[in-house]
């Protein structure tokens, strides 16, 4: 199998139409490549390839609407598809929420398709493995992770004239070690859409430093602290808020940003000035899709600027109840930040503690963005702008609300390993952040 072409996608959807005798029909396709090689206990465990098609026939009659999905694709079997589609529609509930298919678009040219990864395979990831567990060995670490890569293209057409077609390749790695005392665990990740910006050596290096430094950790009381969260735990505090940016939810008074007396608190300078959070596909270093899951476009969007609230997400049926403009989900989270290190963050901070990654994250209170989790693989004690010592992990209770109005300083954005978007964030100092827990956890 190869990735379905723009031009092979384009007949699926048309044959698929053709067999349409309904009000509408929408069709969604993914072609996908992958691969994987999980190690552990500084070996390779498993690997193996997957190829995957599937198609997606949506029906709509009225406001009934049902959806279909199988691995057709010659005409027979996509007749099959719309006619099973079109008798579920008929018998679904009323949606009195049901909108038409989305019109033809204009995208944003984005370039998301990188050949080197396109032809990975098992070579290249056993190349990679040995990068990472060369430095575990050396270092006499206990090292488990994965690589894994994925080429898929996705394409979206209906009833009203649209067509979308967006292929893309992604290629990740993560690795934790531990030392073999069991009390020092560290970790690092990467994952790019472009195989040459992995630096896997770079990755190992880190994971096994952070292991190192975390040997035999010693409790803290919990409390507030100045924090140094590096950008993957930003990134974990930050996806709650994105999934809180909806605009039906304000006017409605169920969220955040709902404005006591009714409306939404866009246009109010809600966080730090230094906070400015954007979507952009067609970033040229961090490019992800250019349109939404129903084909709308995605275009440059600014959430946050400079503190303020510009934007809250938008669906098609509440704009048009409310009366503006349709603001699709995003795809994409760009935090800006500066160019300074994480030495130079850490220099600054005279007493605090620093974060590598949150796990086990959960919501607790939707309204305030309230979460809670734990700290985990390498959680230091800063003194004197020196990591001073290791330790224990702590549970903590805050919101990224919180979090982005306390910002004592920023550093330099990175990627980071968040699968289904492409999210680039700095690390963070923020002041007063709350951990309400020791956790025995390593």
């Amino acid at each position: 199998m190869t990735l379905l072409s723009k031009k092979e996608a384009q007949a699926i959807t048309k044959a698929a139409l053709k067999a349409k005798t309904v009000d509408a029909i929408a069709v969604s396709i993914t072609s996908e490549m992958s691969g994987y090689l999980r190690f552990s206990q500084n070996q390779a465990a498993a690997t193996g390839e997957t190829e995957r098609l599937e198609v997606s026939v949506t029906a709509t009659t009225g406001d009934r609407s049902a959806t279909v999905t199988g691995a057709y694709v010659d005409d027979a079997g996509l007749r099959a598809l719309v006619g099973r589609a079109e008798a579920l529609a008929k018998l679904a509930p009323k949606n009195p929420e049901n909108m038409p298919p989305v019109a033809a678009q204009t995208y944003l040219a984005v370039d998301e398709e990188d050949a080197k990864t396109a032809k990975m395979g098992a070579e290249e990831r056993f190349d990679l493995t040995r990068k990472l567990l060369r430095v575990a060995n050396k270092a006499r670490l206990d090292a488990a992770g994965m690589v894994s890569h994925r080429h898929r293209a996705v394409a979206i057409g209906n009833s009203a004239g649209l067509f979308a077609y967006h292929p893309s390749t992604s290629v990740s790695l993560s690795m934790t070690c531990r030392t073999r005392d069991g009390t020092g665990s560290g970790w690092a990740a990467a994952m790019e859409h472009q195989l040459a910006a992995i630096d896997a050596a770079a990755v190992a290096e880190r994971a096994a430093e952070k292991a190192d430094l975390s040997k035999d950790p010693e409790p803290v009381e919990p409390g507030a602290y100045t924090v140094i969260l590096e950008p993957q735990a930003v990134a974990e505090l930050l996806l709650f808020l994105g999934w809180s940016l909806d605009r039906r939810s304000a006017d409605e008074g169920r969220s955040a940003f709902a404005k006591p007396g009714g409306g939404t608190q866009i246009g109010e300078a809600l966080f730090h000035p230094s906070i400015t959070l954007r979507s952009d596909p067609s970033a040229p270093d961090h490019p992800s899709s250019p349109f939404a899951g129903d084909g709308q476009a995605l275009p440059k969007t600014t959430w946050i600027d400079k503190g303020v609230l510009k934007t809250l997400s938008t669906s098609r049926y509440w704009a048009a109840k409310s009366g503006v403009a349709a603001v699709p989900q995003p795809r994409s989270f760009i935090l800006d930040g500066t160019s300074k290190t994480d030495e130079e963050l850490i220099q600054g901070v005279d007493e605090g503690i620093l974060v590598t990654r949150f796990w086990y994250n959960r919501m607790l209170q939707p309204q305030s963005i309230l979460a809670t989790g734990l700290t985990r693989d390498g959680t230091f004690q800063i003194k004197g702008g020196k990591i001073s010592r290791s330790i224990k992990n702590l549970r903590y209770n805050e919101s990224p609300l919180t979090m982005l109005k306390s910002v004592l300083a920023l550093g330099t954005p990175k990627r980071v390993a968040v699968d289904g978007q492409t999210v680039v964030v700095p690390t963070m100092v923020v002041g007063g952040f709350t951990f309400s827990s020791l956790s025995d956890a390593v």
